[in-house]
């Protein structure tokens, strides 16, 4: 083999992780294409909730249609076929006929029936960073091949459509057909001036936007390439990211951001490269957010490196496969939520799918995979991610790779390697320090880097942790030049910013290569003064998006293209907070506002990387959950929906989706949602709250206990489940475990006024007032704004006619807060009038009715009262009222039948007496009336 001398000239990754395995997703061909939807639902395969059908919607095998009040057609592919499914009718799309449960089809044949390649489920991370964040531009300027100048061939298939279009320029089905053809045959250009048309037609056809970001990507790319091949020699970048602190405090590590550290350090020497300052990130503890290191990756190997350039990647941290045996696998950022990685954390199917794009592009590839910590994440069982990332050896490209374990080993860590390090970690940078230099020639090759680290790991650690390689590579690849100098690995130190004194987390930040004049420097200051103050959104004062635009014509493209994807960042990161908040439920309830601000966080972004169909998606769902607010159920729903389209692999936006369902007592389609919610994120204890208050509110109470037991098990900290849990114990009488839940829920949150109340209630109900009143008063101590607390104790009191008017003064109190707070003013009107004092009772019930006009109840308290102060007139106008709105109850006609007798008005009397009768009141009812009818003269 021919010897390659490189000071790390390829992508070396050192992962300390935990767990994951990266395979991306492969493409099908879908069976079918919607063509109108009149109404009709979806129902995807592999999930429980409907979705509203749309034209445009493609149709997999599996996947399953039914139309309500109008018929639904629809390509069907392999029978070349339009089908026509008649009203009330579903079909399940098979893949050689669809299979009609119900309903009735008609076939016609179908003049274009070509489907593209496409991914089932698509991965909203995946189509995340296009054109304008990895390569600066809107849109790739690359022409189409005229028609003239398309081979022979692809003239012959597109023939057929071609005569469709002929006659109607704007056909769907030839027009798809078209763009799989020029797909087919490479020709991007082409495809994508094919979708642009479909997407005037069909705009939110989540399929053809991510068709659209692919070939733009991929056109970009092209270009990209072609001016790579004529650029002068390469460089070298490093990506560095190392986690020792994590926003969750249970899953922090000791060394990992001295593995990052100390690695950047031997980078920067001479014997590790001489890398430039200005060509590394270093990102450690709450700077590696997973927007930081995903930026870093895409910057880095898409935007930055290529085919004449070289990039170092090692990351420090925690990595897990979320399910064992599912490929569901993540590295753990700062900011990831072991609830939900898919939502928070860096999947690796992402990074397979990067790397399976990139590498060939960007030379050798030097992979270390350091497994620091093993056991349990969160309620996660940590499976090791050994084989997994192993895989990575079938990428195309010069693999060189080094475990640093076997699988089910455990990789130590601790502070006898080097003052602090990953065991396995310490002996690479030790080992391309000089350590590993066997034969004395002044360089540490691959082979000898192996032999050390094995031999070193194996030692230190008694035999309990074996290191092994994989992938091709040269084994004497050179790696380090121990003739130049290098660095102390016992003695490391932070590497800080020369200009502000900080920890150095973003080289580009830094500035040390660049010169600017002082108004540049002034701006780049003002926009970095913004970032870190937080003023990202253009309606701040001072903001990072008009320091931004002062930029644009002072930086060289690559500078600003830096600076805006630092604000992209930051945007995200802000977003993020929200969602992370949402992921604890009703242990830190949300306001309306956090969702708001959420949605203007990405729309912000959304400015700055018009393609994103990841940020588009969040952006749906912060705005459609901050609808939920103002009840606007049917705009939230499609909101919410289309965030479930671009991310169907998320769980976050099905919670929200069920939510609006449950606020609509739709709980039949609320449950599939939660469910759906639930299978996405199973260590999230959210959905199963809200899918157990569903269970409730169909009467289904083992489900409902069931789902509340699953999610204490997987958040045992959170007070509000048990708390919860109780209240359908109390509702089935279970009342020893009703007390056992509240008293588990205050020991956990001791300062929640909630289960107080409820021990109150029970207390209450078993006839201990004392208790009842003492943990009322308790509850209103930790919250005096707990108006149902303060309420309860005033009912509690009320039934004491010595402690009448402490109970008013309660519901007073509770009324100055809330104003329309109505068990209080109803409790309140009927105390009232209780002690005889009806005009304060009238009072109160009118201002009942004018906050709830239909409220038939209060409506005929009224009219009794008003009855007892002599005015009969206005009595019988509020009971007529209620008989216009409550045309099927005796009791009312009965009661007017009373006041019309009173009047002596015996022939009003005697009608509503027989309307009352006529609505067949039960026997005791029926004498009484009947006795009342006698009585008139």
């Amino acid at each position: 083999m021919r010897k390659r001398f490189v000071h790390l000239s390829a992508i070396s990754l050192l992962l300390v992780l935990a767990a994951g395995p990266a395979a991306g997703d492969t493409t099908e061909e879908p069976v079918g294409l919607i063509l109108s939807a009149a109404g009709s639902k979806l129902l995807r395969a592999g999930t429980e909730t409907l979705l509203a059908a749309r034209a445009g919607d493609l149709l997999f095998a599996g996947d399953g249609l039914k139309t309500e009040s109008g018929p639904a057609s629809f390509l069907f592919c392999p029978a070349k076929a339009i089908d026509t499914l008649s009203p009330s009718g579903e079909v399940r799309l098979e893949t050689k006929q669809p299979k009609v449960k119900t309903g009735k089809i008609s076939e016609q044949p179908a003049r274009a029936c070509t489907l593209p390649q496409t991914l089932r489920v698509a991965v909203a991370s995946q189509q995340h960073y296009g054109v304008s964040m990895t390569r600066g531009i809107n849109k790739p300027e690359v022409p189409p091949t005229p028609r003239d100048k398309l081979p022979a061939d692809v003239v012959t298939e597109l023939a057929p459509f071609d005569a469709v279009l002929a006659g109607d320029p704007k056909d769907q089905a030839a027009l798809v057909s078209e763009a799989t053809v020029f797909e087919n045959h490479k020709l991007m250009a082409n495809a994508l001036e094919q979708y642009y048309k479909l997407r005037e037609q069909w705009p939110d056809a989540v399929w053809i936007k991510a068709k659209i970001f692919e070939l733009e990507e991929a056109l970009a790319n092209q270009a990209a390439a072609a001016t790579a091949a004529t650029a002068p020699g390469g460089k070298t970048y490093a990506l560095l990211v190392g986690i020792s602190k994590y926003a969750k405090p249970e899953l922090a590590l000791q060394f990992a951001n001295a593995d990052a550290s100390v690695f950047g350090q031997l980078l920067e020497s001479p014997r590790g490269g001489g890398l430039p300052p200005d060509n590394v990130l270093l990102l450690t503890d709450e700077k590696a957010t997973t927007a930081a290191v995903r930026n870093g990756f895409q910057d880095f190997l898409k935007r930055r490196a290529t085919k004449n350039d070289t990039v170092v990647i090692l990351i420090a941290g925690h990595g897990t496969v979320e399910v064992p045996g599912s490929k569901n696998a993540f590295i753990l950022t700062y900011d990831s939520d072991p609830q939900d990685l898919t939502s928070t954390a860096l999947p690796m199917a992402e990074l397979q799918a990067l790397f399976e794009e990139q590498l060939a592009k960007v030379g050798r590839v030097l992979l270390f995979v350091d497994v620091c910590k093993a056991g349990t994440i969160g309620t996660i069982h940590n499976t090791t991610v050994g084989s997994n990332v192993a895989q990575l050896g079938d990428v195309e490209g010069d693999l060189f790779g080094l475990l640093a374990s076997r699988p089910k080993e455990v990789s130590l860590e601790g502070p006898q390697f080097g003052g602090g390090h990953g065991v396995f970690s310490y002996y690479v940078i030790k080992g391309m320090g000089g350590a590993a230099d066997q034969n004395q020639d002044g360089a540490v090759d691959a082979n000898e880097l192996i032999k050390y680290v094995t031999g070193q790991v194996q030692t230190a650690t008694n035999d309990k942790q074996h290191p092994r390689e994989f992938g091709t590579y040269d084994n004497t690849m050179r790696l380090s030049d121990i003739r130049k100098p290098g660095i102390n690995i016992a003695h490391w130190q932070m590497i800080f910013d020369s200009r502000s004194g900080e920890p150095r987390y973003l080289a580009s930040t830094s500035f040390t290569g660049a010169l600017f004049d002082d108004q540049t420097s002034d701006d780049v200051d003002r926009f970095t003064a913004a970032v870190n103050a937080g003023r990202l959104l253009p309606t701040d004062p001072s903001n990072a998006f008009a320091a931004l635009q002062a930029l644009q014509g002072q930086l060289i493209p690559e500078q600003y293209q830096e600076r805006k994807n630092q604000l992209q960042v930051a945007l995200e990161n802000k977003a993020q907070e929200v969602l992370l908040r949402y992921l604890a439920g009703d242990e830190r309830p949300q306001a309306q506002a956090a969702f708001q601000q959420g949605a203007r966080y990405m729309e912000a972004a959304r400015a700055l990387t018009q393609e994103s169909l990841f940020l588009e998606g969040r952006q749906d769902f912060f705005q459609g959950r901050a609808l939920l607010f103002d009840k606007k159920f049917p705009e939230a729903a499609q909101l919410l929906e289309q965030s479930v389209r671009i991310d169907p692999g998320a769980a976050y936006a099905f919670n929200a989706l069920g939510i609006a369902y449950l606020e609509q007592a739709q709980y039949d389609k609320a449950i599939p949602a939660f469910r759906d919610a639930i299978r996405r994120a199973q260590h999230w204890s959210y959905p199963l709250h809200n899918e157990a208050l569903a269970y409730v509110e169909t009467g289904d109470y083992k489900s409902a206990i069931r789902a509340y037991q699953e999610a204490m098990r997987l958040t045992p900290q959170y007070s509000y489940l048990p708390y919860n849990l109780g209240l359908v114990y109390q509702r089935l009488n279970r009342r020893k475990d009703a007390e056992a839940a509240y008293r588990k829920a205050t020991a956990l949150e001791p300062n929640s006024a909630e289960p107080y109340n409820a021990l109150g209630t029970l207390k209450a109900s078993e006839g201990k007032r004392s208790d009842a009143e003492q943990l009322y008063r308790e509850s209103l101590q930790k919250n005096p704004n707990l108006l149902p607390a303060r309420h309860n104790l005033a009912l509690l009191l009320a039934a004491e006619k010595d402690r009448q008017q402490e109970a008013i003064d309660l519901w007073r109190e509770n009324l100055r807060q809330l104003p329309d707070y109505l068990p209080s003013r109803l409790s309140l009107a009927e105390t009232l009038a209780a002690r005889g004092d009806n005009p304060a009772a009238i009072e109160e019930y009118r201002k009942v009715l004018a906050a709830k006009p239909d409220y038939v109840a209060a409506r005929r308290a009224l009219a009794g009262l008003l009855a007892k102060t002599g005015d009969a007139e206005a009595a019988l106008a509020e009971l007529r009222s209620v008989s216009q709105k409550d045309s099927q109850n005796p009791d009312v006609f009965e009661q007017i039948g009373d006041l019309e007798a009173g009047r002596q008005h015996p022939a009003e009397a005697r009608v509503a007496y027989q309307s009352a009768l006529g609505l067949k009141p039960d026997r005791a009812a029926r004498k009484r009336i009947g006795d009342k009818l006698k009585s008139l003269r």
